[in-house]
């Protein structure tokens, strides 16, 4: 007879099917609740929340069917991870079918940028690249992206809407490029003296040049201040290299500013 411990307990379905990196629910959640925010969450807009939620809930038992998690975890949970993939790539598609019809006209060429995003993410994925610099950085362009078409469904104009996307995507750009070098730095035999150099200068120059060009773009003075909280903090990063196992409280950091930067953009959208 079978005993009872070996059924999965309702607790444990999910386990091991979630995303494994806590920082995309902020790469996620922060430019999607900017989104609602500014264009007062219609249902279109709520659609297409779902669907990007969705999106992400099937990263993870995609990479584990590709095998990315090892063969043993591919036996183990290759059932429940197909069950769950395929029920949440079904209601993602009915969310995105559904936002897609409601969405006002002009905002509907904008879904192409989620979607081609997420499309080379899933190509790096496959090719084992989703861990590299580049990739890390596109998968949270991509997931940014969603913020576009739901601000837009509240009639927010294109360009406020990329301006919103940009914001979060320079701050988790840098984020990621600080996060790594504070890894690469504690590394046997790196040079910590270059890296910190090279960190905070590629940081401080493409921080100052975002700033610059939102001030001669006469954005709003929130909109400028929302460029800082995650960039400033990424810099210190790169010049103080805190140990690689301050990771959590770096990571709940740059949460922090980055729900700054929500606050920011959302008075300063509003």
């Amino acid at each position: 007879m079978t005993s009872l411990s070996s059924h999965p307990t309702p607790g444990s379905l999910l386990q091991g099917l979630l995303p494994r990196e806590h920082g995309v629910w902020f790469q996620l959640g922060l430019p999607l609740a900017s989104a609602l925010f500014v264009s007062g969450a219609p249902a279109s807009a709520l659609w297409l929340t779902g669907a990007a939620l969705a999106c992400l809930l099937a990263h993870e038992p995609l990479l584990l069917l590709l095998g990315h998690r090892g063969a043993r975890r591919g036996e183990r949970d290759g059932g429940r991870a197909k069950v769950w993939g395929l029920g949440v790539g079904a209601l993602g598609a009915l969310s995105f079918v559904l936002g897609a019809v409601s969405l006002p006209q002009e905002a509907r060429p904008f879904l192409a940028l989620p979607l081609i995003l997420g499309g080379e993410v899933l190509l790096l994925a496959w090719n084992r690249q989703e861990r590299t610099l580049s990739g890390e950085v596109l998968a949270a362009l991509a997931l940014g992206a969603w913020a576009v078409p739901i601000a837009m469904a509240g009639g927010l104009p294109a360009s406020t809407a990329l301006t919103l996307w940009g914001t979060y995507g320079l701050s988790f750009g840098l984020a990621t490029l600080a996060v790594r070098t504070v890894i690469a730095s504690h590394r046997p035999h790196a040079h910590r003296e270059r890296l910190r150099c090279t960190g905070a200068a590629l940081v401080a120059a493409v921080l100052l040049t975002a700033v610059l060009w939102a001030l001669a773009s006469g954005l709003h003075p929130l909109r400028v201040l929302a460029l800082l909280p995650v960039g400033l903090v990424a810099l210190g990063l790169c010049v103080a290299l805190p140990s690689p196992r301050k990771l959590h409280s770096i990571g709940w950091t740059l949460g922090v500013a980055g729900t700054l930067t929500l606050v920011l953009l959302g008075v300063g959208l509003g």
